[in-house]
């Protein structure tokens, strides 16, 4: 579900319910359906996730009409409300490597500590592309200085040295 916002969920619904010649105002046009995904993860682009709470933006916005793209997301978050069950997975099944699954779920938060950093560096396979970070393109990038940032570096592949 992270990259499904509310404006696309309610677009979502308009097609199935136009699809199925039902009344908009059944919900996906009394099709069953299962959304699965991580909240954690990032937000949808241009479009506002499907935890927004329209209550705060209302007060600010009194006496002001409000634009299509709103209505079409009070409409997606009016659907998110009418979930009627939820199952919450809570057994990672893609690997048994305690260590591993610490550090991803510290990650997953943003609580990553520098062995988690040593640990991602174990796993690079191959040469490094770049001899220093200090080196064109890395060079021009924003200072870093939290390790979250640094495991970053890890993944894309310039392990050769951690980032001041």
């Amino acid at each position: 579900m992270r990259i499904v916002g509310l404006t696309l969920l309610a677009k979502l619904n308009r097609i199935i319910c136009s699809a199925k010649h039902v009344d908009h105002q059944v919900p996906f046009g009394g099709v069953n359906v299962i959304f699965f995904g991580d909240y954690l993860q990032y937000r949808p682009v241009y479009d506002s996730p499907l935890h927004t709470d329209f209550s705060l933006s209302s007060k600010k916005k009194q006496g002001k009409p409000s634009s299509e793209k709103e209505i079409q997301q009070r409409v997606g978050r009016s659907l998110i409300l009418q979930i009627n069950c939820v199952v919450k997975l809570t057994q990672q099944m893609r690997t048994e490597d305690l260590r591993y699954l610490q550090l991803l779920d510290r990650l997953r938060h943003g609580q990553c500590n520098y062995d988690d950093y040593e640990l991602l560096q174990t796993r690079v396979v191959g040469q490094p592309s770049i001899e220093s970070v200090h080196d064109s393109p890395w060079n021009k990038v924003n200072p870093l200085s939290d390790v979250k940032e640094k495991i970053i570096f890890v993944i894309s592949g310039s392990h050769s040295r951690v980032p001041k």
